[in-house]
């Protein structure tokens, strides 16, 4: 692997035509997937902070007070507010000039954007050090994870905080050999503190690279030595952006920020299905990240990655003196497997909660992706000297090969991504069978809406299970659920009871067939024959209106 390469403008143009093409793929697509729990919070945050916004456009000295800032902030405070306000201004837009077909997609736009811009980022760093058909498998390989295309359409922080993060990485590689990247650096991980707290590592990622390469540097007797400028933008500039763009904290920073802190160290732990088991508290195994990896990212991707990672073995160790060269300085394998581990093992530590499974880890796939290329290239390396030299096309082809598993198993995740498990796992059945986590968020509730249409043609009320009411709103809003047909408060008062297929809503099932006397469902909502939603009916309703089981 090369050190480094200069970018063309090809490769911008390259990069660009990923990010455009993803993010309209993404637009496209958003319709299919009803809002989560968490994006309805947010949507609501968004919401309160659009209106302070406005405010402070209006009447500037009234938004600054501390009361006016408590009242449009003090919602959702336990995460930073960079995507929210991004949320806030689409939403704005929107409402001014009518800019998506959907009001849900004001809200989802800006994470959409991140999603293209890290495909973008994947490319360019990759392009820099390898062979840019690797650089575009990378790229690719990431885009057509299941678990990242669903993530990747959310209002939500988990696809913008792995953008942020590698472009934090990206920054402080540059600065190693260029010094005019280090303000960048700073404002980079700015950038990543202000959108989650998977950005409290990069320091320590960055710090123990660096001492490798200047120990790699001192012993090889360099005189020039990698600039630790980086860390002092880091730690000057990222703390501002976090605070400039928070205005919950300006009034109260220090106590304000060591809640926020207070809250992930100690998050509240949320039921999670692993392997036959219900965890409900910590320890949770160690093998959690890996194993849902193995299972929920193609293998195709993986075993590539391993192979990359075998070929870049003799970089993850210190170098005698006499094996220098000028393209060891910056050791961009060793940064890449910092990055890629780091978040695994952050949540294999037994004590750290686990309430989201893949997304938690995300942060460490963008950089899978880039060894998985690696593998690849020393495929086509070979193949290209011994099978068919002289020819480029058999190994387009191959790459295109090797995209096809992770393509072909995202069309089918969608719209049921959370609920998609691997061939390694036994596929979704065989998830179920292992007794892992079926689905969470209640966002299933969307695939079930035409049949609720047919169901309830003169209105009615649902009871909704795991589906926020603000998520059911955002169905209305977005004209896939009928506004005469309302959430219910108790299964009594409800024309239909969704009971989402998790762990902890065993008990709904039965709770369902106490109160509406039946414990037959009225329609199933199945993913490879795999239950995902059970639809019970009140017996007190019109039968005559309901719609043929699918």
């Amino acid at each position: 692997m090369n050190d480094a390469r200069a970018l063309k403008r090809g490769d911008h143009s390259v990069g660009a035509a990923l990010c455009i093409g993803y993010v309209v793929l993404l637009g496209r697509t958003a319709s299919d997937l009803a809002m989560s729990r968490d994006e309805s919070f947010y949507v609501h945050a968004a919401k309160r902070y659009a209106a302070w916004l406005s405010k402070l456009l209006t009447n500037p000295m009234a938004a600054l007070e501390q009361q006016s800032i408590d009242f449009a902030w003090s919602y959702n405070w336990e995460h930073p507010a960079l995507m929210k306000l991004g949320f806030a201004w689409s939403w704005l837009a929107h409402q001014q000039w009518g800019l998506y077909p959907l009001e849900s997609l004001a809200f989802r736009f800006p994470a959409m954007l991140t999603a293209g811009l890290l495909l973008w980022l994947i490319y360019a760093w990759g392009a820099s050090v390898m062979d840019r058909r690797g650089a575009l498998f990378a790229a690719l390989a990431f885009a057509s994870m299941p678990r990242v295309f669903y993530h990747a359409h959310l209002a939500c922080f988990d696809i913008p905080i792995a953008f942020f993060f590698m472009l934090t990485a990206y920054a402080y590689w540059r600065s190693l050999a260029d010094r005019r990247w280090a303000p960048l650096a700073g404002v980079a991980f700015g950038l990543a503190l202000a959108t989650k707290h998977n950005s409290w590592m990069l320091p320590g990622i960055l710090l123990v690279h660096f001492a490798w390469v200047r120990v790699i540097q001192a012993r090889a007797g360099r005189r020039e030595r990698a600039s630790i400028a980086w860390l002092p933008w880091m730690l000057a500039v990222g703390p501002m952006i976090l605070i400039g763009t928070w205005p919950w904290v300006w009034n109260d920073t220090w106590g304000r920020l060591g809640s926020y802190a207070a809250f992930h160290f100690r998050h509240v732990h949320y039921t999670y299905e692993y392997l036959g088991v219900s965890y409900f508290k910590p320890p949770f195994p160690v093998s959690v990240p890996f194993v849902m990896t193995l299972f929920t990212v193609p293998l195709t991707v993986l075993v590539l990655g391993a192979l990359g990672l075998h070929r870049q073995r003799a970089s993850f160790r210190l170098p005698s003196s006499t094996e220098f060269g000028d393209t060891t300085t910056r050791r961009t394998e060793v940064l890449w497997l910092g990055c890629m581990l780091a978040p695994l093992l952050a949540i294999a530590l037994p004590s750290s909660p686990i309430f989201g499974g893949t997304k938690h880890w995300l942060t460490a796939y963008p950089f899978l992706a880039l060894f998985s290329a690696c593998g690849l290239l020393g495929i086509v390396e070979m193949a290209e000297l011994q099978i068919w030299p002289g020819r480029r096309w058999p190994s387009v082809a191959l790459l295109g090969l090797c995209l096809l598993p992770g393509a072909v198993q995202t069309a089918h995740s969608h719209p049921l991504g959370l609920s998609h498990y691997t061939p390694v796992a036994g596929g979704v059945p065989g998830a179920a069978d292992l007794g892992m986590n079926r689905q969470f968020w209640g966002f299933t509730t969307g695939s079930v809406a035409p049949w609720l249409r047919e169901a309830l043609p003169d209105g009615g009320s649902v009871w909704l299970c795991d589906t926020t009411t603000g998520a059911w709103a955002m169905l209305q809003a977005d004209g896939i659920i009928p506004r005469d047909i309302r959430a219910a408060s108790s299964m009594l008062e409800a024309d239909f009871v969704l009971v989402h297929h998790e762990p902890h809503f065993k008990e709904v099932d039965y709770q369902a067939w106490v109160a509406l006397g039946t414990v037959q469902p009225a329609y199933v909502l199945r993913y490879d024959g795999v239950p995902i939603i059970s639809i019970y009916e009140n017996p007190k309703r019109d039968r005559s209106k309901r719609p043929e089981d699918g």
